[in-house]
């Protein structure tokens, strides 16, 4: 979750000093969001891993940092904060929960190297977020184990993580109200208006799937060649014809996909798909009904169908 100081006006003030139980839920509910993402991210990512060329050691759990919060009072109400940096999210079935991780432990240090928080206290809200995030990705460089040094309940432990191997792509909430969706090539980011617009849980799905598909299909070095909005368009074809089989190899409903696109054309999703880089709505959604035929017609192998615009390496 990034930039929640956008949300200001609707949260608690620093200034206030009760703790209103509103404002707490509003906090927990964005990082709700943080964790519908990174599950379905997780289990798209994974499911479809043996399809894809670069792959990375997955941790399975998120941070967040009580700077991020426009009241630390209101932000140690809703999650405890053991430490100034602790864990928001457990991906479900990954790695961090198979070991013990829980959310709300404070992270200490990592391989016997201890986080100093007190060196970053006038650094930006995102900062020693992001720290903990590349010392983190650095130790997976190998997929090896890594070893977590937490708080929980005032002891100090170590849990030993184990990842698991998926397609690349790190998951986010940014706090926008508008309906948005993007990737740099590994940070899959959606809005909090796109969020809580797509309720339906195969029609998110299709938002993170088609994220993902750029992330698999390398779109991001494509495009660095700066070939215009064809090209553009291009890749978004692509994803949207990739995104329903990940869909179907991770047990969502391709169905999903169509129904987003058609109910985003007829409720005018602004800001989406609004211009000469994406199809019209009705031309994705028969592209997506096609695909979604060769699925049903698919064989199997393995429980998984195969993407004609993948092979497994």
């Amino acid at each position: 979750m990034k930039h929640l100081l956008a949300f200001t006006l609707l949260l608690a003030s620093p200034s206030m000093a009760a703790v209103k139980p509103d404002n707490v839920a509003a906090y927990r509910a964005l990082v709700d969001q943080d964790l519908r993402l990174a599950s379905t991210g997780y289990s798209l990512a994974y499911a479809n891993r043996s399809f894809c060329k670069n792959t990375q050691a997955n941790a399975g759990f998120m941070v967040h940092d009580i700077l991020q919060y426009p009241s630390a009072e209101t932000a140690r109400a809703a999650f405890g904060f053991a430490q100034p940096v602790s864990v928001s999210v457990i991906t479900p079935g990954g790695a961090a929960e198979k070991a013990g991780l829980q959310v709300g432990d404070g992270l200490v240090g990592l391989n016997d190297e201890k986080w100093d928080w007190s060196r970053a206290r006038g650094a930006k809200t995102y900062d020693r977020v992001a720290s903990v995030k590349s010392d983190i990705r650095a130790r997976l460089a190998n997929f090896k184990d890594i070893a977590l040094q937490i708080e929980r309940s005032g002891k100090r432990l170590t849990v030993i993580i184990t990842p698991t191997v998926t397609c690349v792509g790190d998951f986010q909430i940014d706090t926008v109200r508008g309906k948005d969706a993007g990737t740099d090539g590994n940070m899959i980011s959606m809005s909090i208006g796109l969020a809580r617009y797509a309720t339906d849980r195969d029609e998110f799905a299709f938002i993170v799937a088609h994220e993902l598909s750029h992330n698999i299909l390398g779109h991001r070095a494509q495009l660095e060649s700066g070939k215009g909005k064809r090209a553009i368009l291009a890749t978004e074809i692509e994803a949207d014809r990739l995104s329903v089989w990940l869909m179907a190899n991770a047990g969502y409903d391709p169905q999903g996909a169509v129904r987003f696109a058609l109910r985003c054309r007829k409720n005018s999703c602004l800001g989406l798909f609004s211009d000469a880089t994406h199809l019209g709505l009705k031309k994705r959604a028969d592209i997506l009904m096609s695909e979604i035929a060769l699925i049903r017609a698919a064989p199997k192998k393995d429980g998984l169908v195969t993407p004609p615009l993948l092979r497994r390496p």
